[in-house]
């Protein structure tokens, strides 16, 4: 049944063709009708207003017509049930989530609970048979619906929301919830005018500022909009035999082969995503429902392979069934992400072959890995706490999200300490140098949005709490302000700036290398062009890590030419397994020739160029991004067409700004036949070549493109970027 504008689908519908589902039906929604309709898993039955509703909404309001829609939709809610919207009689209640094209965890808003009255509290209990169960419901419903649909200051309704855990005491706060938020408008007492105001609220959530700020830091496109998913409530809070978890089927902090994830008996999805509460392993799970642990462990698996990817799991046990909430490619650190690609490649039975492995790493991930540091040897630890996201950061220690973006944008590192973090933090999330929260577990917010930015974060930091100007930490106290060491491989916390020298070394990259030229990624040529010391070290500076290899091919010089300069200048080098990189006096020395050559140069003549590059930087953006959210990996796609065309023809733009900055810096005129080399394998068939960090690939020579035109007309980085990001 679709409805008449065709702007609300449930799961298991077919959409027309050449339709991306994550582009419609937003990424949640996607991932539950691959596991209802493909796959057969436990999912609650349930629809989705499309991210296109979304848009007509943030532009002219309710759309007109959408209710008569939504109550159709619920009739058939109904029917697969065999519950009612709004009924006493056997009452359904639903959840309403948001769902993106691309994955902005916790940013946007969910409502669980939709569709609670008085009576059919009372229903609840009389049906399960567990008055407190129902009192419990209720609670959280008003609470939610206040604080998020009403706007309701959180403090506030957290400071009147305390009660002993027993019926009465949950009922008793739940009237002072209700009565406190008469007065930014009031909990309608209607089921259908509570489920519009969740849906019109997770509309409005895609540009509230944590969620503009994440898309920022993302470089996602403002105007995709976020699906609202409308999904029959099941219970994790109902009896002993319920709880609520979230999983990876793999650890998306070091990439072991193992599931992970957090669990929680008698709770609700929000308890454990929310990191307010301190959570339990899978263990926890295997421990109260072994049969349960055992089936969910078979889902991961088919998964897994389904996707050919790690995957992030939403599960609720109502009595003691397992339902699945959501799936998506789980968000991993750097370190995770090599590590899992080739795991998976070199397992003969996984369905990722070895090309495939080496595409997924970015250039972005290898240099984060360059990163993540180590801990001076011998240094003790003041604090431990759940090894969240990989990585050694150190700062200022900061209590206050709005500060530590304040801090950032001044240059100081911060390191940021809270009791959880909520998505109104990621503000400050994203200027800091690492992360320490004293709640949560390795699926709270903090510990997700941690790993997908490679910010190192400990969660549940143990035997610690917030005193008045500090932290402490069993009898350690550590004023705000001063400089702590956050190693988010171990969980530790440290006193000071105990970083040590040296990079991580991974022989994994290694053998992604290897395996990218195996797949015939054309670095190597005998083309013998004459280049300079200062080339070579250039290239080597902005891959961050490279090998003669791959620096002759992209200067289309004889290897051996490249290999015996790197020789010349082994003092400016440093050899890991991963491949060459420049020290400091090396990152230096090249410093040094760059404002030689500025100088040399007619550097005003390359302003024209810079200024008409920007619209087409933000053009190629665009385009990247939506060929990725597109699914768009080949010919065969029916948008492949259109792609290519506006490849070539901003190609076509672009070629003239190459051209000249080429005239202006004869060491630039290189570009000119990496950019048309890459163009003509992309049109040959190769998609790759339009993003593919292991290779030349165009984005590859256009991010390097745009550092030396930063870098020739003598503008600072970090302010390019904070730019790029408004």
């Amino acid at each position: 049944m679709t409805g008449a504008a065709g702007r609300l689908f449930g799961f298991a519908e077919p959409l027309a063709a050449g339709v991306e589902p994550a582009a419609l039906l937003g990424g949640k929604a996607a991932g539950l009708a691959v596991m209802a309709r493909d796959l057969g898993l436990p999912v609650p039955p349930g629809f989705v207003a499309t991210t296109s509703v979304c848009r007509e909404y943030l532009a002219d309001g309710w759309p007109a017509g959408l209710d008569d829609e939504l109550r159709g939709r619920l009739a058939w809610l109904g029917e697969q049930t065999g519950r009612g919207f709004g009924s006493t009689d056997n009452p359904l209640l639903v959840s309403v989530r948001s769902g993106a094209p691309v994955s902005m965890p916790g940013m946007m808003d969910t409502l669980l609970n939709v569709g609670m009255t008085p009576a059919i509290r009372e229903r609840l209990a009389d049906q399960s048979g567990d008055a407190e169960f129902a009192a419990d419901t209720w609670l959280r419903f008003n609470r939610m619906y206040a604080e998020i649909v009403l706007n309701a200051p959180r403090d506030e309704i957290a400071g009147i929301s305390i009660h002993d855990g027993t019926a009465r005491g949950m009922l008793g706060t739940a009237e002072r919830v209700r009565a406190a938020a008469r007065a930014f408008g009031g909990i309608p007492d209607d089921p259908f005018e509570q489920l519009k105001g969740a849906i019109s609220t997770v509309f409005a959530s895609w540009e509230c500022d944590r969620a503009r700020t994440f898309r920022a830091k993302e470089g996602i496109a403002a105007g995709l909009g976020t699906a609202a998913t409308v999904q029959a409530m099941v219970f994790g809070n109902l009896d002993d035999r319920s709880g609520t978890g979230v999983a990876f089927t793999r650890d998306p902090s070091s990439g072991a082969r193992k599931p992970t994830g957090d669990y929680l008996a008698r709770a609700q999805g929000e308890d454990v995503v929310a990191g307010t509460h301190r959570v339990h392993g899978l263990e926890a799970l295997q421990r109260q429902l072994p049969e349960v642990a055992q089936e969910l462990l078979g889902v991961m698996e088919r998964l897994e392979r389904h996707y050919r990817d790690m995957c992030d799991i939403e599960f609720t046990v109502s009595a003691g069934k397992l339902y699945l909430l959501q799936t998506r490619v789980g968000r991993r650190s750097p370190l995770a992400a090599v590590r899992i690609a080739v795991d998976m490649a070199e397992d003969t039975g996984f369905p990722l072959s070895r090309a495939e492995a080496a595409g997924r790493v970015s250039d972005d991930t290898i240099a984060e890995l360059a990163r993540l540091g180590h801990i001076r040897p011998g240094t003790e630890a003041i604090g431990e706490g759940l090894a969240a996201s990989p990585g050694v950061g150190a700062g200022a220690l900061c209590f206050d999200a709005s500060r530590a973006a304040e801090l950032g944008a001044a240059g100081v590192a911060v390191v940021l300490a809270r009791p959880e973090t909520s998505p109104s933090d990621v503000h400050g999330m994203a200027a800091a140098a690492a992360l320490v929260t004293t709640l949560g577990g390795i699926m709270s917010h903090a510990a997700v949005v941690a790993r997908g930015w490679a910010i190192p974060a400990v969660c549940s930091l143990e035997d610690a709490k917030f005193e008045m100007g500090g932290l402490r930490i069993g009898s350690v106290f550590i004023a705000e302000g001063e400089t702590v060491t956050v190693d988010g491989a171990t969980g530790r916390l440290f006193l000071g700036d105990q970083r040590g020298e040296g990079a991580h070394d991974l022989p994994e990259l290694l053998k992604l290398r290897e395996w990218a030229s195996e797949a015939g990624d054309a670095e190597r040529t005998a083309a013998g062009r004459c280049v300079s010391p200062f080339e070579v070290l250039r290239v080597m500076q902005l891959k961050g890590l490279c090998t003669a290899e791959r620096a002759a091919g992209v200067l289309r010089a004889d290897v051996a030419d490249v290999a015996a300069i790197l020789t010349g200048h082994e003092h400016l080098l440093k050899t890991t397994a991963r491949g060459i990189a420049l020290t400091a006096d090396g990152r230096a020395w090249v410093e040094d020739r760059l404002s030689e050559e500025r100088a040399a140069i007619d550097s005003e003549a390359l302003e024209p160029c810079f200024g008409e590059f920007l619209p087409l930087n933000r053009r190629f953006k665009e385009l990247v991004t939506g060929a990725q959210q597109g699914g768009i990996t080949g010919a065969d796609h029916a948008d492949w067409p259109a792609l290519l065309a506006s490849m070539r023809a901003l190609h076509a733009n672009f070629a003239p700004i190459v051209e000249a900055a080429g005239n202006v810096a004869v060491r630039l005129a290189n570009y000119r036949t990496r950019f048309e080399t890459a163009l003509e394998a992309f049109a040959a068939g190769d998609h790759s070549m339009l993003a593919s960090p292991l290779k030349d690939s165009y984005h590859t020579v256009w991010f390097e493109f745009h550092e030396e035109l930063i870098a020739l007309t003598g503008r600072d980085r970090a302010i390019e970027e904070a730019s790029e990001a408004q």
